[in-house]
This record gives structure tokens, C-alpha cells and sequence, in this order.
């Protein structure tokens, strides 16, 4: 196969292979773009455990927050996005298997190559138990005396030569179309590697792109509900918590008051100051 017939056919197959994927990022980049949403400067992955802390933490002290539809519109999105992508990440690792169990069958020259071993491993076994009884036979014959009996015994003779040469044709058949698929594969292999990883890089980049964007507004809106709580205020009030209403805030307060020896671990402590770093 040429390298542009091989090209033009790995492409496709990943078209089909990604195909849920690159469907649903587009939708959702093409929304975010048609509404001229605002590209978020901030890491709102690193942020994403603490996002939900927040919001987890502000709809205990004012269970009303949950009444606002958008906010919890944009909280399933993004966690539904967020597992879509975990669950991408997976499927990247499965690349191998994509190659080995989807895509070759998938080429119309290897599936031909592979029927042509199916058919091919069948006759030699034929061949195979055809001269094994035929030499049994001939071996089990009394020496021929009439000419009936020689005649049986040529024939028997010719069958046994007959199969021990198809027997030896399919094997060096299969020699043949093991090459030719080893040469199929080898053509394809670098291609089908290669456009894997640039499928996977954009989908997962864009997947990226569309979390941060959608946690940015949910960020921003929770907050700004918390801004018109009394609720929240009065709590922000008692805990004596400075600065406006907003997750930089928030952290800030919870370092503050963590306790590493009641939770057990200082992973969650370690976070904390990470994603403080983020708004720096």
C-alpha cells in the first residue's frame, strides 16, 4: 500500500474511532464560542477539589444557593465533563489494543490476508489428515497381485502424493501471507501511531479547554450568589474570614483552620497551598 492510501485510511478510522469524542467537544466549544465566553487564566483543574469543597461548603450554610438552576446546570456539566475525561484518559492508554483488535481488521487488505489464513490453515489440515490416512491405507494393503489391485494401489499412491504436495503448498502459502501481513502491519504501524496521539492530544486538550472555561463561570456565579447570602455574610461575620467573596478567599480560610493531625494526612493541607499558588 502506498503511504498516502495508508494515511487516508488511518485517518478515517480514527474519524470513526474518536468519533463520540471529537462530537461531543466540538458541540461544546462551539457553544462556548457562539455565547463569547472568556478564556480563564487561572488552573482550574489544580482547583477543581477545592471548587467543589466551596460549593459543597456554602450550600450547607445557605441551602437556597441550590435553588439557582444555572449554577447547578453548570455544576453537572462540569463534573460530567471532568469523569468524560478521566474516562478519555483511559481509553488513550489503549492504544495497542486499538491498533491490534480494531484497526487492522478494520483494513480491507488485511481482513482479505487474514480470511486467505483462515482458508489456508484449513486446507493444510486437510491435507495433513488426507496423507496421514492415505499412508495408513497404503501401509495396511497386501502387495497387489491383479490388475484391479494395482490400479487401487497407484491411485492410493498418487492421493498420498497429492496431499503431501497441497500439505506442503498451504505451508509455504502461509509463509507467504504471514510476510505479507507482517509488511501491512510494519507500513501502518508508525501512521496509525502517530495520528493516535494527535487525536488524543486535541480531544483531551479540548476537554481541558471546555472544564476550565465552564468551572471559571461556576466559580465566578457561586460566588456571586454567596455575595447576596445573608447567611454566607453573617458566616464569613463569625469566622472572622478578610477579603472578598471569591475561592482565593475561601482557601485562604481553610488554611487557617485546617487540623493535618485530625485528618489523617497532610495531602489535603499540601493541596491547599498549591492551589493558592494558582491565583498568584
Amino acid at each position: 500500500m502506498k503511504p498516502e492510501e495508508i494515511r487516508a485510511i488511518v485517518t478515517a478510522f480514527m474519524d470513526r474511532f474518536f468519533g463520540d469524542e471529537l462530537n461531543m467537544a466540538q458541540t461544546e466549544l462551539d457553544f462556548i464560542d457562539a455565547n463569547g465566553f472568556e478564556k480563564p487564566k487561572l488552573d482550574y483543574l489544580k482547583l477543581r477539589r477545592f471548587l467543589v469543597t466551596a460549593y459543597n461548603s456554602l450550600k450547607t450554610i445557605d441551602p437556597h444557593i441550590l435553588e439557582d438552576g444555572l449554577l447547578s446546570k453548570i455544576h453537572q456539566d462540569t463534573d460530567r465533563i471532568y469523569a468524560y475525561l478521566i474516562e478519555f484518559g483511559k481509553k488513550n492508554r489503549l492504544s495497542k489494543l486499538a491498533y491490534v483488535r480494531d484497526f487492522l481488521p478494520s483494513v480491507p487488505q488485511y481482513h482479505a490476508l487474514q480470511n486467505e489464513v483462515t482458508i489456508t490453515e484449513a486446507a493444510k489440515k486437510r491435507y495433513q489428515a488426507s496423507a496421514a490416512s492415505l499412508e495408513r491405507e497404503i501401509a495396511e494393503t497386501p502387495a497387489p497381485k491383479t490388475p484391479e489391485e494395482i490400479a487401487r494401489q497407484k491411485s492410493l499412491n498418487s492421493r498420498y502424493v497429492d496431499a503431501i504436495d497441497g500439505f506442503a503448498k498451504a505451508k509455504e502459502k502461509l509463509v507467504v501471507i504471514a510476510a505479507q501481513l507482517k509488511e501491512l502491519e510494519d507500513a501502518a504501524n508508525a501512521e496509525f501511531f502517530k495520528q493516535f496521539r494527535e487525536y488524543a492530544d486535541n480531544i483531551d486538550s479540548a476537554l481541558r479547554e471546555i472544564i476550565q472555561t465552564k468551572s471559571y463561570y461556576f466559580d465566578k456565579l457561586l460566588w456571586d450568589l454567596a455575595a447576596d447570602s445573608q447567611l454566607i455574610a453573617k458566616f464569613f461575620r463569625q469566622a472572622r474570614i478578610e477579603g472578598g467573596y471569591c475561592t482565593k478567599t475561601f482557601i485562604s480560610y481553610y488554611l487557617r483552620n485546617i487540623d493535618v493531625n485530625k485528618t489523617g494526612t497532610s495531602d489535603w493541607h499540601i493541596y491547599l497551598h498549591e492551589a493558592l499558588k494558582v491565583f498568584e
